[in-house]
């Protein structure tokens, strides 16, 4: 899924939490998994790479990948979960529970670009047979139900959780979801469609 899919996921979870830090908790633990990616991409446009050899060489060199695994990895969220609990660290407890919503999610929707969900306890991926952008597993199909559960969901949090921070964060994930699809539609499609 998208970034924005996934914060929208965790606020539909969370919508009734009452207060901003737990807002920023919930964003942030939906961030994160994507976070390096976000540092990956910036780094290779600033080395004048181009899309399509971002995305289908240098996404997979070994040493990324291990950053992507490591901020995708279901067993070290587990372990701050349980920290927190431990000591009563609720801002711990609900970033590193959204973190684990999001690797939930992507686990089923990720083909080629399988993360390891399970490091460091085992190398293994599931290639799924779906994806959520790629064309070849179904990810023009995926791409809808995506944007309807985002959007809806962003509306719904907007219209029914009683606390402001958290309105205001699915107002924001709304305006930044947008400007992700037309992102992706005028840059990273056209520029995809030549790694083929």
């Amino acid at each position: 899924m998208n970034t924005p899919a996934h914060v929208a996921a965790s606020l539909l979870l969370w919508r009734n939490e009452s207060t901003g830090s737990a807002a920023a908790a919930i964003t942030v633990g939906a961030i994160l998994p994507d976070a390096p990616m976000f540092g990956f991409y910036a780094y290779q446009k600033l080395m004048g790479q181009s899309e399509a050899s971002i995305w289908s060489t240098h996404y997979f060199a070994d040493r990324w990948q291990l950053l992507f695994d490591l901020f995708n990895s279901a067993p070290l969220m587990l372990v701050v979960i349980g920290i927190s609990y431990a000591y009563g660290w609720r801002f711990g407890g609900l970033l590193a529970a959204s973190a684990l919503l999001h690797i939930l999610c992507d686990f089923p929707l990720h083909h080629d670009d399988a993360h390891r969900h399970l490091l460091p306890l085992t190398h293994w991926r599931f290639a799924s047979p779906v994806s959520y952008w790629d064309p070849k597993h179904f990810g023009h199909i995926f791409m809808w139900f995506e944007l309807t559960f985002a959007l809806g969901s962003c509306i719904f949090v907007m219209r029914t959780s009683p606390h402001q921070s958290i309105r205001a964060v699915a107002i924001g994930t709304l305006t930044l979801y947008l400007i992700g699809m037309a992102f992706a539609a005028l840059v990273w499609l056209p520029q995809l469609n030549q790694i083929e």
